[in-house]
């Protein structure tokens, strides 16, 4: 038999324990594990796993050399893809495609070992936002995400997010659970788009987040405009006709967005500084991200 024929068996073989991913589904799982610079250096060609996604594989090109590499990912110790056996500087996409699949294969064949995807700097616990540790009352919207088999993906998503997450806050998960859901899923929802976007983040005690790519650092506070619980906005309009819309708009939604920033700008920290003359934000852009939750929604 010929080398090419035997290749391309050994390919078919490899192929029906490794298959194509969605990207979409390989960069929630892998949201923390890129560096800002590195999409500067190598772009994404293809994406795989096993059938129980217990290794996740990517073939790239290097932009400068014009080659390509390959790598796997497994889960570390608290259950997050790292990245944990690469090679590169591969003449062709098809090769490194092949060099790829070969290899997960073999590792699903002869049995992945538990600590293929261990780093050693794992903290000793993941940050889950799901799992129920206290005895407080849940927030009605957090009890849809955990109950609501409509609601699967979101759940998905956050158990993919959550052992990434390294908020100085001790108080996060309580409060995403219970008396704060809004807030803290605006927050989630930052920490994840700025991934997505490229940049690295940290968590400061305040502002929320500091962001930095090459060229590139800014820091974030989040915020929202909430319900108001008395005073001349407790009341909601809900406008019906295009002319109470324009009232609305006009009127009563820059109140409740510039209750929500003044408060923001107004605030000082122990040694009397605004957000924008503190350590972790001095000489960068601030920026306060507000989201409108001002009309309280409805469960079910």
């Amino acid at each position: 038999m010929g080398e090419a024929k035997m290749r391309k068996l050994a390919r078919a073989e490899d192929e029906k324990l490794i298959r194509p991913m969605n990207p979409e589904r390989f960069h929630l799982l892998s949201i923390g594990v890129r560096m800002a610079a590195s999409r500067m250096i190598h772009g994404e060609i293809s994406y795989w796993s096993d059938e129980r996604e217990q290794l996740l594989g990517l073939v790239s090109v290097d932009f400068e050399d014009e080659d390509f590499a390959w790598i796997i990912l497994a889960r570390d110790r608290i259950g997050r893809f790292r990245a944990c056996r690469v090679e590169g500087n591969i003449a062709s996409q098809p090769l490194a495609t092949e060099m790829l699949l070969r290899e997960m294969a073999d590792l699903v064949r002869n049995g992945i070992p538990p600590d293929f995807g261990w780093q050693g700097d794992e903290p000793n616990a993941p940050f889950d936002l799901l799992s129920v540790t206290h005895d407080s009352k849940l927030h009605p919207y957090f009890e849809i995400v955990q109950d609501d088999a409509g609601h699967m993906p979101a759940k998905e998503a956050l158990k993919a997010i959550g052992p990434w997450l390294a908020p100085s806050d001790l108080h996060f998960v309580r409060e995403f659970q219970t008396t704060a859901f809004d807030q803290r899923i605006w927050e989630l929802y930052l920490w994840a788009a700025f991934r997505e976007l490229g940049f690295d983040v940290k968590q400061p005690e305040a502002p929320d987040f500091a962001c930095s790519a090459p060229g590139i650092r800014f820091t974030v506070e989040a915020t929202t405009a909430s319900p108001s619980a008395g005073g001349a906005l407790a009341k909601h309009p809900n406008p019906r006709t295009k002319e109470e819309h324009a009232e609305f708009l006009k009127h009563y939604m820059p109140m409740k967005f510039g209750s929500a920033l003044t408060s923001k700008l107004n605030k000082k920290n122990a040694a009397g500084q605004p957000y924008w003359d503190r350590p972790e934000t001095k000489d960068r852009p601030f920026l306060i991200a507000v989201a409108d939750f001002h009309k309280p929604g409805e469960k079910g």
